[in-house]
């Protein structure tokens, strides 16, 4: 089994190497964190802060918020592409089944192909967090000197060095972590019925099964706990300063937002499939015929668009909640006369941060779905479609696919602007939640033709080819 296994990944190498370029950088940001979070643990650490009066939970406390989104973009990420490899491969096990494979050994096959996969990323990017951490981690002394009242003073850091507990630990979590990812898709496609490896992987399945109201029932819980969190404290009498007031109003908001951020992944795979019809509808209503045939070519896709578009929302939606606390924060501020000039370089780091991990990820899936999208374009040609008309579709289907995504993402930006404009009004007596729609507009439209060009890089080679050639690849 696992000779089958190396050579199913072996011969297609190339199509492979985006999925572990995205596990090799989620892996070396969790081994930064794993770095930094072991050396301000070491009793030496504790001992020179001590020496200077600094408190060594300090400096954990600074970096919270980095790990937190660090440990988000590591579990969404991660899972996205694991599910993505499983359905990359499921009409490769199809033909498995068709020759006699058991479901308990495509069941196995899949499990060893994802480990490999995630395996030989988490080893690449937990090596290279090893040099990483010596040129990142000294950077979160300075970001703490900024929260300390005197500054680091005369705090002498000990000389830090990587820990091989630090490079074990990102290591398996990045494995385990993509292994979770495709853990619950793997035992749905190891059910695989044989005649699917002739009838291709996109062969309609139930739709309403009772996966799809659990999604619902636990995306709505998950939103529930995020507004009762936000405003469990909202009808207690102020005891604080105006100061932590803002603070508190701030955290608030920003946590919810997260919360929230959680429960929009939850609802994406049912809504997804609901807002690419809305987008089929619009395209009917503007008399585009290309743009509805690249909606239902989205739509009978649906587990790959979800797996498009999820990660891509996710970035969205915490950059512009980011943002959205962080400008609030600073406008409640200057209403309740304490003006202050607030610094966003960490803001712009972890947004940075989000923009690009998604975006490699979104590519991930796109390159696992190359075979298939060589194969349709193919077809579309075949019955009479010209070269130029495919492009034209796969640019409606890149911007239907970025709209999902902003939709999506301004679910935990509304959750937080509304727990923000609710506190403001107890604070300011106005209602404050500075959305930054400029940089929404901004992003989406930097989706989209990022999403364009992934896809068009895809097929360009095959565009050029005859249509026979293209429909023998498949």
């Amino acid at each position: 089994m696992g000779r089958y296994v190396l050579r199913v990944f072996r011969d297609n190498l190339a199509g492979w190497v985006p999925t572990i370029m995205v596990v090799a950088v989620v892996t070396t940001l969790v081994g930064v964190c794993m770095n930094q979070f072991v050396w301000t643990s070491s009793p030496s650490f504790a001992s020179a802060a001590q020496l200077a009066g600094l408190d060594p939970a300090e400096f954990a406390m600074v970096s919270v918020t980095i790990y937190v989104v660090v440990a988000l973009l590591a579990f969404f990420s991660l899972t996205v592409v694991g599910s993505a490899t499983v359905d990359r491969i499921r009409g490769t096990f199809a033909q498995w089944r068709l020759m006699g494979a058991s479901p308990s050994q495509v069941r196995a096959g899949m499990w060893m192909l994802v480990g490999v996969a995630s395996l030989t990323g988490s080893l690449i990017g937990s090596l290279i967090a090893m040099p990483a951490s010596l040129l990142a981690v000294p950077e979160f002394d300075a970001m703490a000197a900024e929260s300390f009242a005197g500054g680091l003073g005369s705090f002498v850091p000990p000389a830090f060095a990587p820990s091989a507990a630090a490079w074990l630990g990102s290591l398996l979590l990045g494995v385990a972590t993509c292994m979770l990812g495709a853990f619950v898709p793997s035992m749905r496609a190891a059910k695989v019925r044989p005649i699917e490896a002739i009838r291709g992987k996109d062969a309609p399945i139930g739709r309403r099964g009772w996966r799809y109201w659990v999604r619902w029932a636990l995306g709505l819980v998950v939103m529930a706990a995020a507004l009762v969190l936000a405003f469990s404290g909202m009808g207690m009498p102020r005891a604080r300063a105006f100061g932590q007031e803002a603070g508190q109003t701030f955290n608030g908001a920003l946590w919810a937002g997260i919360i929230a951020s959680f429960g929009m992944y939850v609802l994406a795979g049912v809504l997804v499939p609901i807002l690419l019809d809305a987008g089929r509808v619009m395209c009917r209503l503007c008399g585009s015929a290309t743009g509805v045939l690249a909606a239902r070519a989205a739509r009978a896709k649906a587990v790959s668009s979800m797996n498009t578009i999820a990660p891509l929302a996710l970035a969205l939606g915490l950059s512009a909640t980011l943002l959205t606390c962080a400008r609030s924060y600073g406008r409640i501020l200057a209403l309740g006369g304490h003006p202050t000039s607030l610094n966003y370089a960490d803001s712009l780091l972890m947004i940075a941060m989000l923009c690009i991990v998604s975006l490699a990820t979104s590519l991930a899936v796109i390159a696992l779905s190359n075979r298939g999208m060589v194969a349709d374009q193919a077809l579309l040609r075949s019955i009479g479609m010209s070269p130029r008309r495919v492009t034209r579709m796969i640019l409606w289907q890149s911007l239907q696919l970025a709209a999902g995504a902003v939709v999506l993402a301004l679910i935990p930006v509304a959750v937080s602007s509304l727990v923000l404009a609710t506190r403001s009004i107890t604070l300011v007596g106005v209602p404050v939640a500075e959305i930054p729609w400029t940089g929404v507009i901004g992003a989406a439209a930097a989706c989209w033709l990022a999403l364009f060009l992934i896809q068009y890089m895809q097929i360009r080679p095959a565009l050029r080819r005859s249509v026979a050639d293209a429909i023998r690849s498949r």
